[in-house]
């Protein structure tokens, strides 16, 4: 399975569609996202718009699960079932990193999702397993992880007031590095 955004005015044809993110039947579309399998099948999951901060947007597939990080909301979408997530976070969508991009086993975590001032680790059924909402004030880099920990910083001062830490792998907790008050 691939994904990715649609252009605007993208005309394509899919087998289902999907709407995220709504309070109600009718909504504006902030955004779409094309879902296509290797058999031929397209999902497009259409997401609500909301008055929320949109700085950036980022989609990423697990297995059936697929992410997307939008405004100031993650959604996760179970492409078979569609199953519905929606994960408010505090501030704005930084971006998402999968296991295997950082290179560690996906034992504790398949996917993280950093937002303005935290880091949200998702295990491989979409399910949360830790979310650490006290890295920063103004985005979160992740920049690694081991199977004990992961590093990254936080921007507490902007422009450029980065600080790092250091978090427990299987629990998010802070085992080092910079916090909110230095």
């Amino acid at each position: 399975m691939t994904i990715s955004f649609l252009e605007e005015h993208d005309v394509s044809l899919f087998t289902r569609s999907l709407l995220v993110g709504a309070d109600r039947p009718v909504a504006a579309i902030a955004t779409s996202v094309a879902v296509d399998w290797d058999c031929g099948a397209r999902l497009r999951i259409d997401v609500a718009s909301a008055v929320e901060c949109i700085c950036f947007q980022a989609v990423r597939m697990d297995g059936t699960k697929a992410y997307i990080g939008y405004g100031g909301r993650i959604f996760i979408v179970d492409c078979v079932t569609e199953d519905v997530v929606i994960h408010q976070m505090d501030g704005y969508f930084c971006d998402f990193y999968d296991a295997a991009q950082l290179q560690t086993s996906g034992e504790d975590f398949r996917i993280l999702a950093s937002s303005a001032s935290e880091l949200f680790a998702f295990g491989p059924d979409g399910a949360l397993r830790w979310k650490n909402d006290n890295l920063g004030i103004d985005g979160v880099l992740v920049h690694g992880a081991t199977p004990t920990y992961i590093e990254g910083s936080g921007e507490w001062d902007p422009p450029g007031g980065w600080k790092p830490f250091i978090l427990a792998t299987r629990t998010g907790e802070r085992i080092g590095g910079g916090s909110a008050s230095q």
